[in-house]
């Protein structure tokens, strides 16, 4: 979510350096050391909107993990036509080490989380009314970003053997000066998982049931269900959305149409978590990716292919929301500039417990049926009389289609994308070449070469 910038220092520059001369042992005017930066209830506060700033780049966020997780699994569904060829290299799994855009993710990741792990150490300088919900929305930040990280940089969690193959880094102090670089080697897969949950379970029992446009206790929840399902943990991913639909009563609800889900400048009652967006500040690279030049895009770089729109209903409000420019189909969900990035929306939260209930023969909750139709009956759509699994997998996969979650499904799910197993090698975004020659300790991803 992109509020003000705030340009807070983390690094003490003034404290980096020692010179025998002390003519030369000068120190940056412009510098904020940590003492400072830290010394405050509102310094600190100052440093967790700095978090959620990053969090916003366009490189997280602020789109690209939306386009990334889309275009990795566009199995003739969709089609990059820009021009951009570091886009294109994640459409047609073909990527480079050398990549800028794989290598701004990671950067923009491991920033983000330095940024949140400084606000996690400082905690204490909050004052006692404000400490469980700053360090909340801190470890959910932390915690969604290595989430994030571990999905595109490592194997699938149910691909071999998640207590050998290797994750990403775990970090989980701060960096606050040169004296700190160290280079790690990658955790394994089971350990950044393990990480993330500590993170967002701690973050649910923190943060508020709602919080204004910051994370609250149903994004946490929702981050946490994803964590769950991508590891086939049904039962665990079934009780964090009830959680989370449960804190979501009386604080959230669908809204009215399809349509009126996307493209606001508002925050709607479906928005759990959303990137707010304006003509001041703020990045959405869906509608920039997406979008076409009379409503404010680049140049329609994603379209929507018909095999995408053969798998909706004939009277289903979701296919009317694409639209044709220039013979060919767009999303409408990221159509109008200066609107906000949705993150979370409380229909996904329906479709987890309702695909986990189903695979469990549970109830928790409410039945699954009564979820998805709670979700057709609004798209517009026929309405089942039984449901089942396939079903409900098929309705995941048009209420979030070009949201970001269609690699990740296709992972956990064991499915085909691109004519290739979803396990496919070229499916792991490969560790950006200046990290794999900065770090020795680091390892290339199994199909790439430094």
């Amino acid at each position: 979510m992109k509020i003000l910038k705030y340009s807070m220092i983390l690094i003490a520059a003034g404290s980096m350096f020692t010179a025998c001369n002390k003519q030369l042992d000068l120190k940056n005017p412009q510098a904020i050391g940590n003492d400072l930066a830290f010394a405050t209830d509102a310094n600190v506060k100052q440093v967790l909107v700095g978090a959620y700033d990053a969090l916003s780049s366009g490189n997280l966020y602020g789109g690209n993990i939306q386009i990334f997780g889309d275009l990795m699994a566009a199995s003739g569904e969709l089609n990059w036509t820009g021009t951009f060829n570091t886009y294109r290299e994640v459409y047609g799994n073909s990527i480079l080490t050398t990549n800028p855009i794989i290598l701004n993710m990671w950067a923009s990741g491991y920033s983000t989380i330095n940024i949140a792990n400084n606000v996690i150490a400082n905690v204490n300088k909050v004052n006692a009314a404000d400490r469980n919900k700053v360090k909340g929305e801190a470890l959910f930040i932390r915690g969604a970003v290595l989430f994030e990280l571990t999905r595109f940089f490592a194997k699938a969690y149910n691909d071999g053997n998640p207590a050998t193959n290797p994750g990403v880094i775990v970090r989980t102090t701060p960096t606050t000066g040169f004296s700190d670089v160290d280079f790690p080697a990658r955790n394994t897969v089971a350990e950044c998982y393990t990480q993330i949950l500590a993170d967002l379970n701690e973050a649910v029992s923190l943060l508020p049931n709602k919080n204004g446009v910051y994370a609250n206790k149903v994004a946490a929840a929702t981050i946490l269900a994803r964590v769950h399902l991508q590891m086939g943990n049904y039962a665990a991913a079934r009780d964090a959305a009830n959680t989370g639909l449960t804190a979501a009563a009386g604080n959230f609800s669908t809204v009215g149409t399809y349509a009126a889900a996307f493209n606001t400048s508002a925050y709607t009652s479906e928005d759990v978590f959303s990137i707010v967006v304006n003509d001041q500040d703020g990045t959405n690279n869906c509608h920039t990716f997406y979008s076409v030049p009379p409503f404010g895009g680049r140049d329609g770089d994603i379209v929507i292919l018909q095999a995408h729109l053969n798998l909706y209903p004939a009277v289903d409000q979701r296919k009317a929301l694409f639209y044709d420019f220039a013979g060919d189909w767009r999303s409408g969900k990221w159509r109008d500039v200066f609107k906000n990035v949705k993150v979370i929306r409380l229909a996904e939260l329906y479709l987890i417990r309702a695909e986990c209930n189903q695979r469990l023969s549970t109830t928790v909750g409410d039945t699954p049926l009564n979820d998805i139709n709670r979700l057709r009956t609004r798209a517009g759509a026929p309405t089942f009389v039984t449901v089942t699994l396939a079903d409900i997998l098929l309705e995941r996969r048009l209420e979030l289609a070009h949201e970001g979650f269609r690699i990740h499904d296709a992972k956990r799910l064991g499915e085909t994308v691109n004519g290739r197993p979803a396990f496919d090698n070229r499916a792991v975004f490969p560790i950006p070449f200046r990290e794999m020659n900065t770090n020795p300790n680091l390892v290339q991803n199994p199909g790439y070469t430094n």
